[in-house]
């Protein structure tokens, strides 16, 4: 069976001007950002990135709240690193802003600008931010725009929250691709690649029993459930987890959420743990993936005190194991891409997929319709006061 995917999907991966265009339009989609662990005091920050914009979120006591990463007088970027803590403050001019990005301290404000601050009226650009557990997601809000996350998520809202509904950081590990975001993408909604590719890590186990497997669409998401011949299974689980618990799995699981991020649900020997993959633009040939891990709430039933004394031996040093393996099949993964990559530009037409591939589809159909979109309106036309003999003008220019 052929499945359909869109002739252009391809574009984005050698075209420099698809590829600008693809991250302006993600720019508007919910989009995973990083954890609340990053941020648990009054005053920390981290830097991400919403589509083609640099950003970051900041802790004030209770709010959370996110900017885009430019000051609005000379354009300087606000936070040079990845993360740290301290108040909103230009490392160019000193500009410093409050908890709703305006601009509160300017040096010499009165004397430069003929102005006080607040009638200046400088102010950040903002970014939307809600929170789901311990994982944040952003977006600069299109026009008409009135879905929340949880309605975006849709049935992997309560399954989200109730998987990573957490205040001790995980473990964390990153892996860098030579290819495009998208083929690294494609290949974790892929199960047809395992043998071929994971045969050394994961074993030459044959393909899948499709009688047992169920793949699930949600709004602009997919996930995968083995062990299972029913179709209701997801909804059951949503339902669950809106009671407080994700029911105990019989085999790994995997959430995948529109644009770039999965949750999977893996056994390892006598512990489930919960591993978080973040697939980061960076260029339109450099992917970032972000791994985060941690064992999960729901340890293996029915153990002896054997199995007990085996539960907590492992306890110590399978993160580490974990962390390895998790290394290991993502540098697979990204080998692969990256032979991908290299011929990219050869690239014609659309993929032939099979079923194992097809949630390869469902992504490249929600991703035409985010390409379709009407554009995120212009940034507002950026205002510079310039000091010129006694008067101050006003100089207006598009950012």
């Amino acid at each position: 069976m052929r499945l359909p995917c869109h002739p252009g999907w391809a574009a984005a991966l050698t075209d420099p001007a698809v590829f600008a265009h693809e991250q302006a339009q993600l720019a508007q989609v919910w989009t995973f950002l990083g954890l609340t662990t990053d941020i648990p005091n009054d005053g920390d920050w981290f830097r991400a990135s919403l589509g083609d914009r640099s950003v970051f979120v900041q802790r004030f006591g209770h709010e959370v709240k996110g900017f885009e990463n430019l000051c609005v007088h000379r354009f300087y970027p606000l936070r040079t690193k990845e993360k740290g803590r301290g108040v909103i403050r230009c490392g160019f001019h000193h500009w410093q802003y409050n908890k709703e990005g305006l601009a509160v301290g300017i040096p010499h404000c009165q004397e430069f600008f003929g102005m006080t601050p607040r009638e200046l009226g400088a102010k950040l650009t903002p970014i939307e931010i809600a929170i789901c557990g311990m994982l944040i997601f952003g977006r600069f809000k299109q026009l008409g725009a009135t879905d929340s996350l949880e309605e975006y998520l849709d049935l992997g809202f309560p399954i989200l929250k109730a998987l990573c509904n957490r205040s001790t950081p995980p473990y964390q590990t990153r892996h860098n691709v030579a290819a495009n975001w998208k083929l690294s993408l494609h290949i974790s909604l892929d199960d047809y690649h395992i043998v071929a590719v994971h045969g050394k890590t994961l074993g030459k186990r044959g393909y899948l029993d499709r009688r047992h497997l169920r793949y699930f669409r949600y709004g602009m998401h997919s996930a995968f459930i083995n062990g299972t011949n029913d179709d209701g299974e997801l909804a059951k689980i949503a339902e669950a987890c809106r009671k407080g618990s994700f029911p105990q799995p019989r085999y790994y699981r995997i959430f995948q959420f529109f644009p770039n991020f999965s949750v999977c649900v893996v056994r390892t020997l006598d512990r489930w743990y919960i591993v978080l993959n973040h697939y980061q633009p960076l260029a339109i040939d450099r992917t970032l993936m972000r791994m985060w891990y941690f064992p999960a709430d729901f340890p293996m039933a029915n153990r002896n005190l054997w199995r007990n004394l085996l539960f907590s031996f492992n306890a110590y040093w399978m993160p580490y194991a974990v962390g390895y393996m998790n290394r290991k099949i993502a540098a697979e993964d990204g080998g692969a891409c990256e032979q991908m990559q290299k011929v990219a530009h050869r690239i014609e037409g659309s993929p032939i997929l099979g079923l194992e591939e097809e949630r390869i589809a469902w992504f490249e159909e929600n991703y035409a319709k985010v390409m379709a979109a009407p554009p995120l309106p212009p940034r507002q036309p950026a205002a510079a006061i310039v000091r010129n003999a006694d008067k101050v003008a006003l100089i207006t220019d598009q950012a």
